[in-house]
């Protein structure tokens, strides 16, 4: 349902209402997954109850500002309030029903009566006219005669439609109520005090005829009271109806015995948006978060703006990112999250740069994420952060990867000093599959290409290829791809070829080696030593050797 700051769109109530319908879905489904859990613990418990109270939220918000709102269909919320009341809050239990009927003298059941009041307060009237049909035998002659002519007008209770005019509907509703109001009457100038049957069927009466008093009385919660005295008074009452109402009956309660939810949805029928932001988050932030984005689609949540010190849209989404985007699983849909509340992008880099990488899945995963962001800051914060946790696991190559997504040519030029160095250390050549890797890849830094030149250098010399392992080792110093520490140890390769029996190097390629000795004596670099007396001396007599037998040939 949310969209970023950057791309809202219109969206008609039709698609909204679908959206939201789909939602609460969701919601329903995983209640009843965590109720058929083989162990019901604490926790799986708390959830229930969360879940619960989110459905209960999200779905009286969506009756009294999309179902009563879309074109064509009747504006009265009763229906659809009665049908949140018994999907939400149901009452009472089909189970407890079943119980109640199947006992063997259902007259003298104690609980048949209160099951069958709280059937009417609940609007149930044509399981209430099949109860009060199937006990009728077992009751006196009056309260029989009494029990079936209810259930009679019960089942004749108007129903509204939108092919009916107001006019019509609250005509036949009328006559319905005064056939009650005289049965009503005339049940209680009959009923004897020690008739328990007579007494609970006047209340039903009672109850069905609209009764303010009757139905407090009878009523267990505000949400029966408010139900029935919609269903029965004020049956064509529309959503704006709904604050005056539901003040009557919430000022009967102790606002102590109110839960979070109870404060929520009070307020929410009070148009109390801004409190009932705040009671949403205190249920859960994912619910605080959903109704502020849905509550912006429907344009009701200016009225919050003007309460809140910042954007109760923004603010409720980044917070929910926050809490995401540091849980172990979540922290994608944290970051989405965090987008789609507008969150500066120099932000979103900071949380996504601290999200744990455990594997390269996750952290091809947040790489993914913060492209799609455009978090550039964050990509190259984190290729080097891997860079340099392959580099301390030894896993050179996919640390060179790493820093040439982002251009940091000196840490792979360290990462090749070090390459070279266990080389030199060692005496073995081992590190063809890390610079063969990366080079595959596209990869182009003088300090790779130097060791693969090397490498082949090695490769020709070991097979006795001389002539072209010269040319390889003369190309790497005309090319100035060595490092300056590494020339001495090519100038030293370039002994054997000098003194070999095969003719190497012509007098320009021996001069042009001896050009590299002397920039290298000059220069600050010497790397390995070679000094004057030793090496260097060795390397100057056998380029003069080279020397006088190129002229020769």
């Amino acid at each position: 349902m949310e969209t970023s700051s950057q791309e809202r769109v219109a969206v008609g109530v039709d698609s909204l209402l679908r959206m939201s319908a789909l939602y609460r879905e969701v919601m329903l489904r995983q209640i009843r997954v965590l109720q058929e859990a083989s162990s019901v613990t604490e926790f799986i418990a708390g959830e229930v109850d969360t879940f619960h109270s989110m459905h209960a939220v999200w779905h009286l918000l969506e009756i009294i500002y999309l179902t009563t709102n879309l074109p064509g269909l009747s504006t009265s919320i009763v229906p659809y309030f009665m049908e949140w009341l018994n999907l939400n809050f149901p009452a009472p239990l089909a189970e407890d029903g079943q119980q109640i009927l199947a006992s063997a003298d259902l007259a003298l059941n104690t609980e048949l009566w209160p099951y069958m009041k709280k059937l009417a307060l609940r609007g149930h009237v044509s399981v209430l006219a099949n109860t009060l049909e199937r006990v009728a035998p077992e009751l006196s002659a009056q309260a029989a005669k009494w029990a079936r002519d209810i259930a009679k007008t019960a089942r004749n209770m108007p129903l509204g439609s939108s092919e009916e005019t107001a006019g019509s509907f609250n005509g036949r509703w009328r006559r319905w109520s005064e056939e009650l109001q005289n049965m009503a009457t005339a049940i209680a100038s009959l009923q004897p005090s020690d008739d328990v049957a007579l007494e609970s069927l006047n209340t039903v009466v009672d109850i069905m005829r609209g009764d303010a008093d009757t139905i407090s009385e009878e009523g267990e919660s505000w949400q029966d009271i408010l139900g029935a005295l919609l269903l029965y008074s004020e049956p064509t009452a529309q959503a704006d109806r709904l604050p005056s109402l539901a003040g009557v009956v919430v000022e009967q309660f102790q606002a102590t015995e109110f839960s979070v939810l109870d404060r929520a949805l009070v307020a929410l029928l009070n148009y109390e948006l801004p409190e009932f932001l705040v009671f949403c988050n205190q249920i859960d932030p994912w619910l605080s978060a959903h109704m502020a984005d849905l509550m912006d689609h429907i344009s009701i949540l200016d009225v919050c703006r003007a309460a809140f010190a910042v954007d109760p849209r923004e603010h409720y989404l980044l917070a929910l990112g926050e809490i995401y985007v540091g849980h172990e699983n979540l922290w994608q849909v944290g970051l989405d999250y965090l987008g789609l509340g507008g969150v500066a992008k120099c932000v979103m880099v900071e949380y996504a740069v601290r999200i744990p990488l455990e594997s390269d899945a996750k952290a091809r995963q947040v790489l993914g994420v913060c492209k799609k962001y455009g978090l550039a800051a964050a990509v190259d914060r984190i290729h080097r952060q891997l860079g340099r946790q392959q580099w301390r696991r030894g896993r050179l190559g996919a640390a060179i990867a790493h820093f040439a997504e982002v251009g940091d040519r000196a840490s792979i030029g360290l990462i090749c000093d070090q390459l070279w160095g266990q080389y030199l250390a060692s005496g073995v050549l081992a590190y063809g599959p890390v610079v063969d890797s990366v080079m595959a890849a596209g990869l182009s830094h003088e300090r790779l290409l130097f060791l693969v030149r090397f490498r082949d250098f090695h490769e020709s010399y070991k097979a006795k290829q001389f002539v072209e392992a010269g040319g390889i080792l003369l190309a790497i110093l005309e090319s100035e791809i060595a490092p300056p520490y590494a020339v001495a140890d090519l100038l030293v390769d370039a002994i054997p070829l000098l003194e070999g029996d095969v003719l190497v190097f012509s007098a320009e390629q021996t001069l042009e080696l001896m050009r590299c000795a002397e920039a290298l004596v000059q220069s600050q670099f010497p790397g390995r030593v070679v000094d004057n007396d030793g090496e260097l001396k060795i390397f100057s007599v056998a380029c003069a050797r080279n020397l006088a037998r190129s002229y020769l040939v």
